[in-house]
């Protein structure tokens, strides 16, 4: 059945339930002419381990030299919610992160009116057993928000925009791990 013939059918005069079961059956046809495009979901584990086995692998470690700062903390729980070892890890990532706020907008007193927010996480995964890194990269994002007059308002606004993009940065970074792994078991 062509496309025309099919909207022909639902814009004639049909009853409302013929009319509803018809878009049903529109609806249920063109999945079935998606299923076979090869789309296959990340955490998909089909005969290979997929990466919901390594994420079990991998130890989150800050560095010793980096500073221990709000943002390496936002990192790191959020990192932490998908990446949990259970027994030895396999792996240990190694982050770290850097912050940097501009100011993006003056208002009429010359005062800062709007700061963009920007994060920068490097990563490294090492691999314990051999004793080398076997992928790094970089990962950011970033945000802004509004400078109020009050303080605590702003403390408030860079807590927020510190956790939004910490929570956008770790999901950047366990796509590209998953991305690795996948390259790995192939």
């Amino acid at each position: 059945m062509s496309l025309e013939k099919l909207l022909i059918l639902l814009f004639r005069p049909v009853q409302k339930y013929m009319r509803a079961i018809l878009i049903v059956c529109a609806v249920n046809l063109g999945g079935f002419g998606l299923s076979g495009c090869g789309f296959e979901p990340l955490y998909a584990e089909r005969n290979a381990p997929g990466p919901s086995t390594l994420f079990t692998t991998i130890q989150i470690q800050q560095p010793n030299n980096s500073p221990d700062n709000d943002t390496n903390r936002a990192v790191y729980s959020a990192l932490s919610k998908t990446l949990r070892p259970e027994g030895k890890p396999a792996y240990r990532l190694d982050i770290w992160a850097e912050e940097n706020k501009t100011g993006a907008l003056m208002d009429n007193n010359s005062r800062e009116a709007r700061t963009r927010f920007t994060l920068r996480v490097r990563y490294s995964l090492y691999d314990i057993a051999k004793g080398v890194v076997v992928t790094n990269g970089t990962a950011s994002a970033s945000t802004s928000f509004n400078v109020d007059i009050s303080e605590h308002a702003n403390l408030i606004a860079v807590e927020s925009a510190q956790s939004r993009t910490a929570n956008a940065v770790s999901e950047k970074i366990v796509l590209k791990l998953a991305n690795w792994h996948k390259t790995q078991v192939q």
